[in-house]
């Protein structure tokens, strides 16, 4: 059974970046199907920065976070104040909070339970089933619902396909581990791109 689950989750991953890859080469050919599914909704420096007032007035109810260099940087299980009062802000005006993180439990989990709110781990963004089972926790629907991530080609796309309200926030240091730092090359790869065509103006 160990085994199973094993493989199972190996061929997971291996389709996710299979997936992830060729939205990347068909953003370099220009294709407009798939830059749409990588240009977000909207884009903050970071989650410091987001109008949660505005969201929730527009209707959002409920708040999808990624981990790794949105809620804190890589491999970093330090919660600062500034996360914990941002949380408490949100709670007390009614949101509704996941962490979907394709990170591992012993990563999601500890940091989760120390904010109070619902969480996923090895979701395999951005696979559909990922945001399927965010909000069946969340008990919700992607009409009322905001995803909220550094990765364009996990968070935005995933979500973008999805139907969910993206927001693009910048990396919170440039520190990487392996499957995030590969992410970011590519993704900063496509940003030139998209900004010589004028597609996508921002800086990140």
């Amino acid at each position: 059974k160990k085994l199973y689950i094993k493989i199972y989750e190996s061929d997971n991953m291996k389709n996710k970046n299979i997936k992830m890859l060729k939205v990347f080469l068909e953003v370099l050919k220009g294709n407009d199907e798939y830059i749409d599914l990588v240009i977000p909704k909207d884009y903050a420096k970071s989650i410091y920065d987001i109008d949660f007032e505005k969201l929730y007035q527009k209707g959002y109810k409920n708040i999808i976070f990624d981990v790794d260099n949105t809620l804190l940087p890589v491999n970093d299980m330090n919660i600062p104040p500034s996360l914990v009062n941002l949380i408490a802000e949100l709670k007390n005006l009614n949101f509704n909070i996941c962490i979907l993180s394709n990170n591992d439990l012993k990563r999601v989990a500890p940091i989760a339970s120390n904010l109070g709110v619902l969480y996923l781990a090895k979701a395999n963004k951005p696979a559909k089933e990922a945001f399927d089972n965010a909000l069946k926790l969340l008990e919700s629907t992607k009409e009322n619902t905001v995803m909220i991530g550094d990765q364009m080609l996990s968070d935005i796309n995933g979500s973008n396909s999805y139907g969910l309200y993206s927001i693009l926030v910048d990396p919170l240091a440039n520190k990487y581990d392996l499957k995030t730092g590969t992410s970011h090359v590519l993704q900063n790869i496509m940003i030139k791109k998209l900004n010589k065509k004028n597609k996508f103006n921002f800086d990140s």
